[in-house]
């Protein structure tokens, strides 16, 4: 891959993930995986001739192996219509493997390098080393995200998708895209592109498909709900900081809420506590340690902004304080949240 082609690459990326998942996994986890599946519309050609377009199965499985760190496999078809040329009957009847690793560099954007294993045609085939970039982003609500990811490498090989992505059910995209992959071999470029239609399923990690019931506490044991008004003497309510179901991320529209403790600790010199919270789904060990590390994500943001450590005092409740009912998908999302109080 040479210097300038490394260099567009680096800029579309950038490109690509500042607007911002199959929409691809960005944020891994250990043990939390995404099966691809789907077909493209994909027309094919090259330098001499225009294989026309045929549906290809595509498919892919991507896999969190540790924090940040996920492994993933891609399959795409790369048979056309037949055609003539020379009097003679012709096809392209190739198809494309991808084996990635990936690093996640923000929840949104991840960073990987590969090997894709491209054959156009019969007789030809190329074993590509490549480095891309994959993101999303929610565009309009948290049913549907835009998604892109472009990668460049060795034999004149790029390749480019972008598309949307709509969550219709838990754990379930539907998705629509445009990929594009282009090769180059005995001084001949192979180009296939086309529309992409996908299914993509989340597993792994914390579910929600029942509440886990749990015995009821004797009277004698049990404690009152903390409100928000019933703060300790000196304590008053900031603002709070609100996560999707099982994350532990910032969200976009929740940054400002956390640059608003920040401007305000550096004014004041006040101490704030930041009592972190889920919702009512699960078991008391994940959620506490859920709620731990919603806390802990605050908190490093807010002293990665120049607040002292000995501004912030960090608590973690799990889902024993509740804001709303955890009966509904509004009340569960009230739920889930970091709770600023500011100690004057």
């Amino acid at each position: 891959m040479n210097k300038k082609l490394l260099a567009s690459l680096v800029v579309a990326g950038m490109c690509v993930t500042a607007v911002a998942g199959a929409a691809p996994m960005t944020d891994f986890h250990s043990g939390v995986g995404q099966l691809d599946l789907g077909a493209w519309d994909m027309k094919a050609k090259d330098d001499y001739v225009d294989g026309g377009t045929k549906w290809n199965f595509n498919g892919g499985l991507t896999y969190g192996l540790a924090e940040k760190i996920g492994l993933g496999y891609e399959y795409h078809g790369l048979k056309s219509q037949s055609f003539t040329w020379d009097n003679k009957e012709y096809e392209f009847n190739g198809q494309e493997h991808e084996v990635n690793v990936y690093y996640t560099l923000d929840p949104k954007v991840a960073v990987f390098v590969g090997w894709n294993h491209i054959k156009a045609a019969d007789d030809i085939t190329n074993n590509v080393a490549q480095l891309g970039f994959v993101g999303k982003a929610p565009l309009g609500s948290d049913n549907f995200n835009i998604y892109g990811k472009i990668a460049g490498g060795t034999k004149s090989t790029w390749l480019g998708e972008a598309g949307l992505a709509y969550t219709f059910a838990k754990d379930l995209d539907l998705n629509v895209g445009y990929r594009y992959l282009q090769t180059k071999a005995y001084d001949d470029t192979f180009k296939f592109k086309g529309l992409i239609l996908g299914l993509s399923y989340r597993f792994g990690g914390h579910k929600a498909a029942a509440p886990v019931v749990e015995p009821t506490p004797a009277p004698a044991v049990v404690e009152p709900t903390p409100a928000p008004v019933a703060a300790p003497a000196n304590d008053y309510y900031f603002n709070s900081i609100h996560f999707d179901f099982d994350k532990d991320n910032l969200k976009a529209d929740q940054v400002p809420n956390a640059d608003s403790v920040v401007n305000a600790a550096k004014q004041t010199g006040h101490v704030f506590k930041l009592v972190g919270n889920t919702d009512g789904l699960g078991t008391n060990a994940y959620n506490d340690d859920l709620s731990k590390r919603r806390v802990d994500r605050v908190a490093a943001y807010v002293k990665d902004h120049g607040v002292p450590a000995n501004q912030i005092v960090t608590i973690y409740r799990g889902k024993t304080d509740p804001a709303a009912t955890n009966a509904t998908d509004a009340g569960r999302a009230t739920n889930r949240r970091v709770d600023v109080w500011e100690h004057k």
